[in-house]
């Protein structure tokens, strides 16, 4: 599979090449004759033996440049997933494959953050698969700070590690646990109270010494790979935390064992 953009006075187009045979069957139709939300518009033809998909993205920009120079936070990542499962929905109305839409960087382009994909007519994929991809590309581009981001990403990766997974269900779930870990996070106002008073007779001390800060917070992006990063990140703030998802130290990476220096 090829691409090549082509810019025009007010259009910018992808092609992608196909090496095979252009054919139509009900999906090129369908497509067509109905703006699928989410969906990139296509046309398809036959050139030289090969088919061709044209895609126009003027206005739009793709995440592979979107994030070359952008850590990716948690809300990235949630409305990435949102925009996924509603055009999956949409596609569905329609009797098209999920497995046709294209889940790379290159291939996925946004615009006020809202994400548009490409449809492959014949380049069904599993979608599992791909999406598990993803979310590698998201470990990748994380912003190492943000620990919501972290926690998603991680509950994510491992869960997209299991066979024939329900992206729906883990969002449900991770949802439903971020809607608990808010209502345990909210202290009773008395007792916060009183855990302020508490706190204030602690530096009310007869012979005063040189407070020096704990250093919490170290450099993550260091020499090692992003995949070192990752699990430092993670084991930093896994106290506690994910109490169904189970322990951080069960997380899995396809690199591991591989020279950290590799990178996807």
């Amino acid at each position: 599979m090829n691409t090549k953009y082509e810019k025009e006075l007010n259009r910018i187009c992808l092609h992608i090449h196909v090496p095979e045979i252009y054919e139509e069957d009900y999906q090129m139709p369908m497509l067509r004759a109905n703006k699928i939300p989410g969906i990139l518009e296509v046309n398809g033809c036959g050139i030289d033996g090969e088919s061709r998909y044209t895609y126009e993205i003027t206005g739009l920009v793709s995440m592979a440049v979107l994030f070359e120079n952008k850590q990716v936070q948690k809300g990235d990542i949630e409305q990435f997933i949102y925009c996924l499962l509603e055009s999956i929905s949409q596609l569905q109305k329609y009797m098209l494959h999920p497995g046709c839409l294209l889940l790379e960087p290159e291939y996925v382009f946004c615009r006020k953050q809202k994400y548009f994909f490409c449809y492959l007519p014949g380049g069904k994929q599993e979608l599992c698969e791909s999406f598990h991809r993803m979310t590698e590309y998201f470990v990748e581009k994380l912003d190492y700070e943000d620990e919501k981001g972290i926690t998603l990403a991680y509950e994510l990766h491992k869960a997209t590690l299991e066979e024939n997974y329900d992206l729906d269900a883990i969002m449900q779930e991770y949802r439903t646990e971020c809607e608990e870990a808010e209502e345990e996070e909210e202290p009773d106002t008395e007792e916060a109270w009183e855990e302020e008073e508490i706190s204030d007779s602690l530096f009310t001390l007869d012979t005063e010494e040189e407070y020096k800060p704990a250093k919490d917070t170290e450099v993550i992006r260091e020499s090692g790979g992003v995949w070192s990063a990752w699990k430092k990140a993670a084991h930093k703030i896994s106290r506690g935390r994910l109490g169904r998802w189970g322990s951080w130290d069960d997380l899995i990476l396809e690199t591991d064992g591989q020279d950290e220096s590799t990178h996807l």
